[in-house]
């Protein structure tokens, strides 16, 4: 590998440098230079905010795109495994509510001839087993044949599931702490009802959430409960604070699946959809959790936030970014159980992104997604560094918003990484900044 900042040096010569205008303790005006394309921040002498501590290399992203498509490894790091997209909640936003025709309709025996047919075209074993649905337990016995089978061959790997947690009971708690299944429960807080029902209301539900979360969250690092943003829970220590309340821990920390993004018109007219309040108060929860403590209770929040400083302190170059979600990464795997690759395991394998078979994993091509490299809003995006890119596959509208929503997470992280490090409150940004076209289409906004 070589340290490179120059990856594609014809295009990193031209981008810009950013100024964030920030306020010191004292009421002074401050302003640091800041590129994210080889991550210096800089105040007005001249001096480096962040000195490199560690010497590193840096290998060059692949930029895929449809006319460059990416691969796919046989010998994957996470194997993320499609059960089905079938669902008993039915998500005002979900990200795979358009795909769920597109979706494979597979049979329990179908779980029996993945395992067979495996060893044929597995060529390593997986550092992570990831299973999803759709709702991964309404797949309890395509679950109760894949588990075991992989647990006794791949003994050291990680297994997750994500779940809305509304079908736990004793049988599926116990078949997870046999196994050792790592479980994220997809839950909102305060904004829950842009998923559907909330578990917590039904006291049978609750107190399978509450057992879960007491045999297996805490110190056990087990379990997490991930919270997408939106307007209806856009203040984070809010969310936190109604959590830890419903599981009776006061030191909860939680996860975040981060901002929402826009997947059909839905999403676009309603929680996808954030006014300026709701914008300036995730700005100002995000800020002031990082001056409490709160948002680095958060998983994702604090990933990113040490990330940035680690972007800084290495002089990391955008050219070896690769997308947010990492399925660009050859080593990131989705099939489902008849074999088939897709983009994402949110995609089904009867339409568009159906990329080839594992028989013939050699074809598979990635020619489905945009890497950030080929979006001039992405190019001239100053949280380029902490974002990545957003979803690699929208286009148009969707990514429009998606890309708002993500810049503004994005740029609330960056400054209470600034506020908590330095003591500067960022004021503003400003600089080649080029967002992607406005909406088009005349979009009636759904009050969430």
């Amino acid at each position: 590998m070589r340290r490179s900042g120059q990856g594609r040096p014809s295009t990193a010569a031209l981008l810009p440098i950013y100024v964030l205008s920030c306020i010191d303790q004292e009421g002074q005006a401050v302003e640091l230079s800041y590129s994210p394309h080889d991550s210096t921040l800089i105040d007005e002498t001249g001096k480096s905010l962040l000195t490199d501590i560690d010497a590193a290399d840096f290998t060059v992203a692949t930029p895929v795109s449809p006319s460059m498509p990416g691969w796919k490894s046989d010998a994957p790091l996470t194997l993320k495994i499609q059960l089905g997209l079938n669902c008993n909640y039915s998500c005002s936003y979900c990200n795979q509510a358009s795909e769920v025709g597109s979706g494979t309709v597979t049979k329990t025996a179908d779980a029996d001839e993945f395992l067979q047919e495996l060893g044929s075209w597995l060529k390593a074993a997986p550092e992570r087993i990831e299973f999803w649905g759709g709702e991964p337990f309404l797949y309890m016995a395509k679950l109760k044949r894949l588990v075991p089978d992989l647990r006794a061959r791949f003994p050291l790997a990680k297994f997750s599931i994500v779940t809305n947690g509304s079908l736990l009971d004793e049988d599926i708690l116990a078949f997870i702490e046999k196994f050792d299944i790592f479980i994220a429960v997809s839950h909102d807080g305060p904004g829950q009802h842009l998923r559907g029902p909330d578990p917590f209301d039904d006291p049978e539900r609750a107190t399978w959430l509450q057992a879960l979360w007491k045999r297996r969250g805490g110190d056990r690092g087990r379990v997490s409960f991930n919270a997408v943003l939106t307007p209806a829970n856009a203040d984070i220590r809010a969310t936190r604070q109604w959590l830890a309340n419903q599981l009776g821990d006061a030191m909860l920390t939680l996860d975040t699946e981060g901002v929402v993004s826009v997947y059909d018109d839905q999403a676009l007219a309603g929680p996808g959809h954030w006014s300026k309040d709701d914008y300036a108060l995730l700005h100002q929860s995000i800020v002031e959790g990082f001056l409490d403590g709160q948002a680095l209770q958060f998983g994702d929040i604090a990933y990113k936030a040490r990330d940035f400083i680690h972007s800084l302190q290495t002089k990391r170059p955008s050219s070896s970014l690769g997308q947010k979600c990492g399925m660009d990464d050859p080593h990131q795997l989705a099939v489902d159980l008849k074999g088939n690759v897709m983009t994402c395991q949110n995609t089904g394998a009867q339409g568009k992104h159906n990329l080839g078979h594992v028989s013939a994993i050699n074809q598979v091509k990635l020619n489905t997604s945009t890497h950030w490299s080929h979006r001039e809003s992405c190019n001239h995006c100053p949280v380029l560094q902490l974002c990545k890119g957003s979803c690699m596959y929208l286009h148009d509208d969707l990514f429009t918003q998606s890309c708002e929503n993500e810049y503004h997470y994005n740029t609330a992280i960056l400054a209470g990484v600034l506020k908590s490090v330095t003591g500067l409150t960022l004021q503003s940004i400003s600089g080649d900044i080029r967002r992607p076209p406005k909406i088009k289409r005349v979009i009636k906004v759904i009050a969430v």
